[in-house]
C-alpha cells in the first residue's frame, strides 16, 4: 500500500475511533455521571445500551484509537523530531498542545483502570476521571480545529 493510502487509512480510523470515543464519552458522562452522586442507574438503556455496553464500546474505541493515534505519530515522527530539534514550538503551539492534551487525556484515562485492576484507592480513581472528563471535553473542541485545518487533505487525496 502506498505511504498516502497508509496515512488516509489511518487519519480514517482516527476519525471513526475518536469520534465513537468522544460520542461514548461524553453520552456516559451526561447520562450516568452527572447528578447520579455515586448512584448509577446501569441498567437504563440510552439507543438500546445500558452503562455497562456503553463502558465496552467506549474501552473498544479507546483501544482502536491509541492503535491509530500511534501509527499517526509513526508517520508524523519526523515533523516532531524536526519541530524539537530546531526548536520550532512557537510556530507550531497547537498541534503540540494537541498532543500533551492527547496525552494527558490518554494517562488520566488509564490511571482509573489500573487502579481499579490494582484495588487501588477509589477517591484518587474518581479524582482521575473527574480530569479525565474535563481535559477529554478540552480535547474535542482541539481535535475539531486540527480536522478542519486539514480536512482538505481527505479531499485532495
Amino acid at each position: 500500500m502506498g505511504n498516502n493510502t497508509n496515512r488516509f487509512l489511518a487519519n480514517l480510523g482516527l476519525l471513526l475511533f475518536g469520534f465513537a470515543s468522544a460520542c461514548s464519552g461524553m453520552l456516559i458522562q451526561i447520562k450516568y455521571h452527572i447528578g447520579n452522586h455515586g448512584d448509577i442507574k446501569t441498567n437504563d438503556l440510552v439507543l438500546g445500551l445500558n452503562y455497562h455496553n456503553w463502558s465496552a464500546v467506549h474501552k473498544f474505541s479507546i483501544l482502536a484509537l491509541s492503535l491509530f493515534m500511534f501509527k499517526h505519530l509513526l508517520q508524523h515522527w519526523k515533523w516532531y523530531k524536526a519541530v524539537m530539534n530546531k526548536r520550532l514550538f512557537a510556530k507550531n503551539q497547537q498541534v503540540l498542545f494537541l498532543s500533551i492534551l492527547f496525552l494527558l487525556v490518554s494517562t488520566t484515562g488509564l490511571l482509573p483502570w489500573l487502579i481499579d485492576l490494582l484495588k487501588g484507592d477509589q477517591i484518587i480513581r474518581k479524582a482521575f476521571i473527574e480530569v479525565h472528563d474535563k481535559l477529554s471535553i478540552l480535547l474535542t473542541f482541539y481535535l475539531i480545529l486540527h480536522i478542519f485545518k486539514r480536512m482538505r487533505w481527505f479531499f485532495v487525496y
